[in-house]
């Protein structure tokens, strides 16, 4: 049957609610950007060094900012997994949901300093925002009984689901006007040419489905416009708002059944049954496996899956074996989020690996298709994810070393170093001075020696270049091309206790061990993913407190525990952003 045969609801009125979405996320303030501008390094959390500590600049902070939440107020759109993951947990797990709904992948690829994925930008993304919907409800309405919880639907059966299924999709309560438009859609769609309670349900579904409440989650009234907007205090998510932040934290979901019977008995808020369900969520295998996911945003193990190289230069770097980097990656930082400590992500000797990665990159003795836990007994693959290849191939250029961009990964992710300025618009280009021959060394060295370069470039690039003996592709090599000694020498110079000659990756690594930096920066770039936010305040007490935890104990379990029962997360710090 043709689009055009459908009994829909008039387009007007699915567009308006494309509309309504994008003028409740401005009508609150969210236009514009968050944070630091396009183009800066925003070093997310830097680190405030708890209360003994210092910054991530090496000075010991005053006293902290109390009763600051980690972050303002949210509305953030859905992304494309958490579209599915809300459709499958709450109406059905055999409901097909269209895998691309719009450009927002997977968590993680947010830019938590602005403002574009609270906005549907273009006529094409909203469209397939229709489209993903209609196919959507398609599918739920295959099986009536297991959408609706009952063989034959009538009004009191369809208002049930929309106070209890539509409610949780919504994270809130749904109001009687609203449960009333509701009805009045599943009647309009039952009564068409083609009609019946299986027409019904798809019409109600197509709209819940493109509902701004629906596809934003939003906190003190946002799209829902239950409660006013905030003021300027500091506010507590109520019941509601709240199960919503845990159950994305955690699930990357809608809440389940147990969070949401604690929302809406109301006792969420309370500090006893808030940590057990924290602890409960914990546990779960989904959770764990999340927990890593979120760990594996914070470092950007995404960008692996992306990476291209020169196939004449590089024909090992083929894509099943880019593919399973990836996999191996991930499946490197569950087992250290689960079962290990901060110190395990940069000193474990584990790789996943099967036959095919074994080959490329001289690990003996592994065979088979799947990809296995080895300890590799070679000193270039004992700094934890920083000697994984995966992440030295994600941070290498098509067909060259990369000190530049591996240095700022270390720079911005690992260290969370002060913010740098824009390269200025005419600044020297290494390229048209040096020869295409020069080495990488040679590159940096006359990066240091210009000015318009050196202000930025000597900061990160001789933390790029403890990691020369590295291939685009992550393999190791001793020696280049002629037989000479690859010099993976460098000066650290960031102002901190971590500056000073450093001779390969692994003197970074002895540093970072002993540096208050690492895991401050670590335990703010995560409470960022976690609310969804740059950090309002990195001086606040709360955060020092997540802060001073997480370096005693390096759990990165017990992290996120403190993150979600923190007083900073259970409320939002003045007006939307």
């Amino acid at each position: 049957m043709g689009c055009s045969d459908r009994p829909r609801p008039p387009r007007g009125f699915v567009g308006f609610l494309v509309v309504a979405a994008v003028a409740a996320a401005s009508g609150l303030g969210c236009s514009g950007q968050i944070g630091t501008p396009p183009g800066k390094i925003d070093p997310q959390g830097s680190g405030s060094g708890g209360s003994g500590g210092t910054t991530g600049t090496g000075v010991t902070p005053g006293p902290c900012a109390a009763d600051t939440g980690f972050a303002p107020p949210r509305l953030w759109r859905l992304n494309d997994q958490q579209y599915q993951n809300v459709v499958h947990d709450v109406f059905g797990a055999g409901i097909t949901a269209p895998r691309d709904v719009s450009e927002a992948i997977s968590a993680g690829s947010e830019d938590l300093r602005r403002a574009e994925s609270l906005t549907i930008g273009n006529d094409m993304i909203a469209s397939n925002f229709m489209n993903s919907a209609h196919t959507t409800a398609v599918s739920a309405v295959k099986d009536l009984t297991a959408l609706l919880s009952c063989a034959a639907p009538d009004a009191t059966c369809v208002e049930k689901f929309i106070r209890t299924k539509v409610a949780r999709a919504f994270r809130r309560p749904i109001t009687d006007g609203e449960v009333q438009d509701m009805l009045a859609l599943y009647q309009l769609g039952a009564a068409g040419a083609d009609g019946g309670p299986a027409e019904g349900a798809r019409v109600l579904m197509e709209y819940v489905l493109q509902a701004p409440a629906f596809l934003w989650r939003s906190e003190f009234g946002g799209v829902s416009g239950n409660k006013p907007a905030p003021s300027g205090a500091a506010q507590p998510l109520d019941p509601y708002e709240l199960a919503g932040a845990i159950a994305f934290l955690f699930l990357d979901s809608a809440p389940d059944d147990a969070l949401w019977a604690k929302a809406a008995a109301g006792t969420l808020t309370g500090t006893s049954v808030l940590a057990g369900e924290v602890d409960r969520l914990m546990a779960l295998p989904a959770v764990k496996a999340n927990m890593a996911k979120q760990v594996g945003s914070w470092l950007a193990i995404r960008k692996t899956a992306a990476t291209v190289k020169d196939p004449t230069l590089f024909p090992e770097f083929t894509e099943s074996v880019k593919n399973a980097l990836t996999d191996s990656a991930q499946l490197f930082l569950q087992d250290v989020v689960v079962g290990g400590k901060l110190t395990d992500l940069i000193t474990s000797r584990k790789m996943f690996l099967n036959q095919e990665l074994a080959g490329v990159y001289g690990v003996s003795g592994v065979t088979g298709p799947s990809l296995m836990p080895v300890e590799v007994n070679l000193s270039e693959r004992s700094g934890g994810i920083l000697t994984q290849p995966a992440l030295l191939a994600a941070n290498s250029r098509v067909n060259r070393g990369d000190p530049i961009h591996r240095g700022l990964f270390i720079y911005t992710s690992m260290v969370c170093a002060t913010m740098l300025p824009d390269p200025p618009s005419n600044a020297t280009s290494v390229d048209q001075a040096l020869p295409a021959t020069a080495t990488e060394r040679e590159r940096a060295n006359f990066r240091a020696s210009r000015a318009d370069c050196a202000v930025c470039h000597v900061h990160f690039d001789p933390l790029g270049l403890l990691t020369e003996r590295y291939d685009p592709i992550g393999r190791y090599h001793e020696k280049d091309a002629s037989g000479q000694a690859i010099d993976q020498s460098s000066t650290i110079s960031l102002g901190t206790n971590l500056d000073g000659p450093a001779n390969g990756i692994g003197d970074l690594i002895t540093r970072l061990q002993s540096s208050r930096q690492f895991p401050d920066c670590a335990a703010g770039k995560l409470a960022a993913i976690a609310v969804g936010r740059t950090l309002r305040d990195e001086n606040a007490c709360a955060l020092q407190k997540v802060q001073d935890d997480f370096a005693k104990t390096g759990s990165f379990t017990g992290l996120f525990r403190a993150i979600a029962t923190s007083p900073a997360f259970t409320t939002r710090d003045g007006k939307l952003q």
